[in-house]
């Protein structure tokens, strides 16, 4: 029965590891996810075989390459790196490498004559490198995680100074994904500190670890598939820089072309350099600059344009969009997303609070730019406090 069970998660891991690899639509990802996938599965699999006895009637398997677990880690990191980039790090495949150590190192004791690979196993393998080998994975798995996180919040950070309707692109399943990810870390962590402090774990022991990892397997491949044909806007502005090592420490991508310097010099304000804004403007200029912005985008309803982005609002106003950036942060203490969406929910609580108004506050919501419900629904209660229906109650009583 333990067979069967973790047999169970271990085929389903397969079946979307296949569906994934075979995905046209974001390929590199998915193959990246397949790939974690079958690592995950090749570690369940002499737990698989072991609870039904193969292992006493084939013992030749034993050293078989079913463990890679030094591949997790940088899989996943390569995952999220991809998803939310045009690329992959400088000489990404570095990453992989202690993975292929691993490998070979199995593969050339699994080659080993059986009475051989029992002294070896005996005299080396578990008394020295079994505990280095754990310890290194749990490592690699936890440095790994930390940078997909730090991608991942980095990424939701460009997305609020870059777009002004952003919701769609939350990526609440990767951010479950990750946290999966981390549970399952600590729940090894566990075992291997029980195993290096308290006592030696037998072989049943081992069984809700393994069962864990094949509903990880599971979970993992049903989200990246169900997530696996979406399209996420990549950073194209300003980079996007996170503490990695340095094979996988570049920025998200190069900065866009910048506008033309006469341009920019026409419009920028004394303080603001003439290259977008990476010089240093006084205290006082970004405040008065971001109002002035403020009052041009209300007055020319740029806010309407539910696919309005920091770079498109940028040209309007002919400046940079790192100079707008940084106005709106140090001038008006906001980020893109919030500046356009706060003027967005202004113009619905001023139709709401309009008596002879009746129209239906999601027919106003997408008039006033938001392209979804959930979308209008999260920015009104952000910015207002309240719902539409109380206000236009309120409104009706006074």
């Amino acid at each position: 029965m333990r067979s069967i069970t973790l047999l169970l998660g271990a085929f389903q891991g397969l079946v979307l590891a296949a569906l994934l690899a075979a995905s046209r639509r974001n390929a590199t990802a998915n193959r990246l996810l397949a790939a974690l996938l079958l690592l995950m599965v090749l570690r369940i699999t002499p737990y698989i075989i072991g609870f039904a006895g193969v292992y006493d009637v084939y013992p030749w398997l034993t050293f078989a390459p079913f463990e890679l677990s030094l591949g997790f880690g940088p899989l996943l990191y390569l995952y999220v790196r991809r998803l939310t980039d045009d690329g992959l790090p400088r000489r990404w495949a570095l990453h992989l490498a202690p993975a292929a150590v691993q490998l070979g190192y199995y593969a050339g004791a699994f080659a080993l004559p059986l009475a051989e690979k029992w002294a070896w196993n005996d005299a080396v393998h578990e008394p020295w490198l079994a505990g280095l080998e754990t310890a290194a994975a749990l490592l690699s798995f936890g440095i790994y995680l930390v940078l997909a996180w730090g991608r991942y919040t980095a990424y939701q950070r460009w997305l609020d100074e870059n777009l002004s309707n952003r919701e769609q692109f939350r990526l609440g399943w990767l951010r479950g994904f990750l946290i999966a990810c981390g549970a399952l870390l600590v729940l090894w962590a566990g075992y291997s500190a029980t195993e290096a402090f308290i006592r030696r774990l037998e072989y049943l022991d081992r069984f809700p670890f393994y069962l864990a990892l094949a509903a990880l397997v599971y979970y993992l491949g049903l989200e990246g598939w169900r997530h696996a044909r979406l399209v996420y806007p990549r950073p194209v502005d300003e980079p996007i820089t996170v503490h990695a090592p340095a094979a996988a420490g570049e920025p998200f991508a190069a900065p866009e072309p910048p506008l033309p310097a006469a341009l920019v010099a026409a419009s920028a304000p004394a303080g603001v350099d003439e290259d977008g804004g990476r010089g240093t403007a006084t205290g006082s200029v970004y405040p008065a600059l971001a109002a002035g912005w403020r009052e041009q985008v209300r007055a020319a309803e740029w806010w309407r344009d539910e696919s309005l982005t920091l770079a498109a609002l940028a040209r309007k106003l002919h400046v940079s969009p790192r100079t707008l950036s940084r106005g709106l942060n140090e001038g008006l203490g906001q980020s893109f997303n919030e500046f356009i969406n706060r003027m967005r929910v202004d113009a619905v609580v001023a139709e709401l609070r309009d008596p002879s108004c009746d129209r239906d506050v999601l027919r106003a919501a997408l008039d006033a730019g938001f392209n979804s419900k959930a979308s209008f629904n999260r920015a009104f209660k952000a910015y207002t406090g309240q719902t539409p229906s109380a206000i236009r109650r309120a409104a009706s009583a006074v």
